[in-house]
C-alpha cells in the first residue's frame, strides 16, 4: 500500500472495505489479529504504542502515575480522548511490561496504563496510523514503548 512507508505500517488495512493484510494462514487479517497493545514504527515519531485496532495511543500530561494512576481527563475530555480498556500483559507485543496495569476511574470504569501512566486514543484519528492527536494543546503525546510521551517538553 503506497501510504505504508515504514515496516509494520498497516494504513491500507480495510481501505474501501476491500483491501486487507494477509494473516499467516493466507486469509484476510482482521484487526483482532493485533495484540491488545503493540508498537508500530511511525515515520515522524518513531516507535509508538497502538491499541488492538492499530490506533495510536496517547498520554495526557496533566495525568499522574505515582503513587497511583490518576486521570485528569473527565467528562467531555473523554469524548475526544477515550480511555483505553485494560489488556492482559500477555496480550501485548513490544510494550514495556513494568508498570503495565489497569486502574479504576472514579466512574467505575477500568483504564489501561503503560508505565503506570493512563493511556487514551483520540477521536480525531479516523484510521490506523493516524497521529492527529500528537501535540494537541501541548498536553497530548503519542506513547513510546517505555510509556514516555514522545515529543513532550521535558519537565523540570
Amino acid at each position: 500500500y503506497a501510504k505504508d512507508v515504514a515496516p509494520g505500517e498497516t494504513k491500507g488495512q480495510g481501505v474501501g472495505g476491500t483491501w486487507y493484510a494477509l494473516a499467516p494462514d493466507g486469509k484476510k487479517a482482521a484487526l483482532a489479529d493485533l495484540p491488545g497493545l503493540s508498537t508500530r514504527k511511525d515515520p515522524e515519531l518513531g516507535e509508538i504504542v497502538v491499541d488492538k485496532n492499530g490506533m495510536t495511543v496517547y498520554r495526557f500530561m496533566k495525568d499522574e502515575a505515582w503513587p497511583k494512576p490518576v486521570s485528569a481527563c473527565t467528562g467531555a475530555c473523554l469524548e475526544n480522548w477515550p480511555a483505553v480498556a485494560p489488556v492482559e500483559a500477555n496480550d501485548t507485543e513490544g510494550v514495556q511490561k513494568k508498570g503495565l496495569m489497569s486502574f479504576t476511574r472514579p466512574d467505575g470504569t477500568k483504564q489501561q496504563t503503560v508505565n503506570c501512566w493512563p493511556i487514551y486514543t483520540f477521536s480525531g484519528d479516523t484510521a490506523p496510523g493516524d497521529t492527529n492527536g500528537q501535540g494537541v494543546g501541548g498536553t497530548w503525546f503519542a506513547v513510546a514503548p517505555d510509556g514516555k510521551p514522545i515529543g513532550a517538553p521535558e519537565k523540570e
